[in-house]
């Protein structure tokens, strides 16, 4: 497994979506009749979900909705908890009576553009990602979104002309610069990242940026200075925590980077990128049981992770289970069908089984959507080969 390929580095805060509705309802008021009740059934609902146990979670909140309906915090957990049991409609229902009370929660547009992806609603998604901006989160999923749809060069016209109009708004720089680290244009990402710290030194979501820009170049330590900075300048800032973690793994210092990651972990106990990537940890270190067991609680929290199905198919074709890759590679595929690492992976399974026409197939749907991934070119090149052997 190439390290960087099944790491997550996040740039800005990603679609995660998390057990946090007590907090909200304890800053909203709660049913004159009884507010005991309706936090004690939302706290209830958030141990059984926390605890993987969704399906009781969804009846105690939908309990809990019918006798305080007008409690947004029970809402907002029901719509998490409903996607995460992939119940996208249900999902959407909840969220969109959050916003029914509340048009302006931009957290809740997120996570209804995340839903609406899952449904393959672009449009809608595209227009709820919006919604939740300036909100960090949103943008990075709208970049997801174009490119999930093969329109990412829509998107950095639009940011283009955003900063021809106002070079001198960091953010404008930052959304550019996401865009460019997101397609793997490093130089001209750091360059954007760089613009925005110029115009504000402060900016830790450009930092950040920065941060793993110059960790995909190599530059390590580098990488690492920039979180540092990020850090003291503000402790509870996990991605840069998590991100660290990453550079971590990647020098072979894997209790440091568990240190780091688990940090993360604390200031948010569902960031679902740190569950992956702890199995990374696991996966380096030979310990199986343990890798799978992150990658599918990655999953638990977010079903739409793309990467760690990528991980665990991965995992198990190494331990020969062939199978269980395949259906891990299509389940990744259902979620993400133009990600070509998981055609190419998916390929690589197929042609372990002798199924070469179906391998093929999957080259070729790499290539359709990466077209200068030379390793698949050569995959495709001998697998047909084979073919030919076998006609």
């Amino acid at each position: 497994m190439d390290v960087r390929k099944g790491l997550i580095v996040t740039m800005m805060a990603a679609l995660v979506f998390s057990s946090g509705g007590l907090a909200v309802a304890l800053a909203e008021p709660a049913p004159a009749a009884s507010p005991v009740s309706a936090l004690q059934l939302l706290a209830q609902a958030q141990s059984e979900a926390a605890l993987g146990h969704n399906d009781t979670a969804k009846q105690i909140l939908i309990q809990a909705a019918t006798l305080y309906p007008g409690d947004m915090g029970i809402q907002k957990l029901l719509g998490d908890v409903q996607y995460r049991l992939e119940n996208y409609t249900a999902a959407a229902t909840a969220y969109q009576t959050v916003l029914a009370h509340n048009p302006n929660d931009k957290e809740v547009h997120n996570r209804l553009g995340g839903v609406y992806a899952a449904l393959d609603r672009y449009d809608d998604a595209i227009a709820e990602f919006r919604k939740s901006l300036p909100l960090p989160a949103g943008f990075l999923n709208l970049v997801q979104v174009y490119d999930d749809e093969g329109r990412l060069g829509t998107l950095e016209d639009e940011c283009n002309a955003d900063l021809s109009r106002d070079p001198n708004n960091p953010i404008y720089h930052l959304n550019l610069g996401l865009i460019l680290a997101y397609e793997k244009k490093l130089n001209r990402a750091q360059e954007e990242f760089q613009a925005a710290l110029d115009l504000n030194p402060n900016f830790n979501d450009a930092r950040n940026g920065l941060g793993t820009v110059y960790g995909d170049m190599g530059r390590s330590q580098d990488a690492i200075a920039q979180y540092r900075i990020v850090i003291n300048s503000d402790p509870k800032y996990t991605y840069a925590w998590m991100n660290w973690g990453v550079e971590l793994i990647e020098q072979g210092k894997y209790d440091e980077a568990t240190d780091k990651i688990n940090q993360a972990l604390v200031l948010d106990p569902n960031f679902a990128q740190s569950y992956n990537n702890l199995g990374v940890v696991y996966d380096y270190r030979g310990q199986f049981t343990q890798a799978v067991e992150m990658y599918e609680k990655a999953l638990h929290i977010d079903p739409r992770l793309r990467e760690a199905y990528e991980n665990l198919g991965n995992i198990y074709f190494t331990h020969n289970l062939l199978n269980l890759a395949e259906a891990a590679f299509i389940k990744g595929l259902a979620v993400a069908p133009r990600y070509a690492d998981l055609h190419f992976d998916l390929g690589v399974v197929y042609e372990q089984q002798q199924k070469y026409d179906l391998a093929a197939e999957q080259y070729r749907a790499a290539l359709a959507n990466q077209p200068n991934l030379s390793v698949a070119r050569d995959m495709l090149a001998g697998v047909q080969a084979k073919i030919g052997q076998h006609e």
